[in-house]
């Protein structure tokens, strides 16, 4: 579900998927297939409770779950992100994608997607899975370990800044299809078809099309404290991130969903002992999604050319006891600027998500304003989140 800014009457949209069921005939064994075709459509709702749901299909394809559509405010159109199965010798080889769409009228049905004649239905389905009529714009590929998915994109457009895209996806590792006892015993896997664990990534973008992904965990697993998963934390088995971001000032919360079980049926996870799940809460500082990091030896990096607005410049930066960070301000072609060279400056020594830069002459850069500019960084056991021009009295 997401709320449609363009949409007053029916601000609530949602995705759902139809998979038409065949009906056998007791007496003549003849089949049916409803006359409604299976993929991915669109409902609406006036107040969020009661739904209309189209009855034209929006992408006809079998996108299965993990499927979101949202509101881009910088392209000014809606945009789908669902589920895509890629050609078996490309790239993704053939494991779970993202495939993305966008449309500039939703009610403009179906919504553009190419034509595969080549692509065929898979086992037990009556329409295909996507294979290259959408552009994949997130999977997995060389740098991943052998056998995950990226089994969801978990999108969000990030109000915080300008045009970045943030998406949390969850890699599946699973530990092979078929079953047989891999573990030689150890524990449950190879117990059942489609089983294996997950890890939460962060991927980031500009345009909400190319995304680079973190090959490390942003939510951490919780802890087992047997072989076999029936004792641990409520979030050591399946972590899957949740939709939405709240600011809290200086904080961004977000919530996830965890799990002692994996990727098997619940009812057997449960039977065998893998029982409790819930919803948590995780907290982080404002922008805090990736840093720029300096250890005790130091280092230093220079921007491009920037433009503001403002007269003052604030760091979103984690110092704590020993860590320092000087900022020196050159021109466009990188000379020092009188004023604010490295020797100018005062050093911010502190964690905070919003600490003024100052100068010998004190904080104002507001003669600087309107013309490019590079910032120079030199930092010593410091982590770097963001830097912002802000007009401060």
């Amino acid at each position: 579900m997401f709320i449609d800014p363009r949409d007053a009457e029916w601000p609530f949209k949602g995705l759902y998927e139809r998979i038409p069921k065949v009906i056998v005939e007791s007496e003549t064994g003849r089949t049916h297939t409803p006359a409604v075709p299976g993929g991915l459509y669109l409902c609406r709702s006036r107040d969020g409770i009661t739904w209309d749901y189209l009855q034209k299909v929006a992408i006809p394809f079998l996108c299965d779950t993990q499927n979101q559509m949202l509101f881009d405010p910088w392209k000014k159109k809606y945009v789908a992100y669902v589920r895509a199965f890629p050609e078996v010798n490309g790239p993704f080889r053939y494991k779970r994608c993202v495939g993305r769409t966008e449309t500039a009228d939703l009610l403009e049905l179906p919504w553009p997607h190419g034509i595969n004649p080549a692509n065929k239905k898979p086992a037990k389905h009556d329409f295909p899975s996507i294979n290259d009529e959408l552009k994949i714009v997130m999977g997995p590929d060389g740098d991943d370990p052998p056998g995950p998915d990226l089994y969801n994109p978990c999108m969000h457009v990030y109000p915080e800044a300008e045009q970045v895209y943030l998406a949390f996806p969850s890699m599946y590792r699973c530990w092979g299809y078929g079953g047989g006892n891999i573990s030689a015993g150890r524990d449950h896997r190879g117990n059942f078809f489609n089983d294996g664990i997950f890890e939460t990534q962060l991927a980031v973008s500009r345009d909400g099309v190319q995304f680079t992904r973190y090959r490390t965990p942003y939510l951490l697993a919780g802890m087992i404290r047997n072989r076999t998963g029936t004792d641990g934390d409520l979030d050591c088995g399946l972590m899957m991130m949740g939709i939405g971001m709240l600011r809290r000032g200086d904080e961004l919360w977000q919530y996830y969903y965890g799990s002692r079980r994996t990727h098997e049926e619940k009812e057997r996870a449960e039977k065998e002992g893998r029982r409790g799940e819930a919803i948590f809460r995780t907290v982080q500082r404002l922008d805090g999604f990736v840093s720029v990091d300096a250890g005790p030896r130091g280092g230093e990096f220079t921007t491009p050319p920037v433009v503001f607005t403002g007269n003052r410049l604030v760091l979103n930066a984690a110092c704590h006891g020993l860590g320092e960070i000087w900022v020196e301000i050159r021109d466009e072609a990188g000379r020092p600027l009188p004023g604010f060279v490295q020797t100018d400056a005062v050093s911010i020594d502190r964690n905070g998500t919003a600490q003024e830069v100052w100068w010998k002459q004190g904080p104002d850069v507001s003669a600087l304003a309107g013309r490019p500019v590079r910032l120079r960084f030199v930092m010593r056991s410091a982590k770097l989140f963001a830097f912002q021009f802000i007009t401060s009295n």
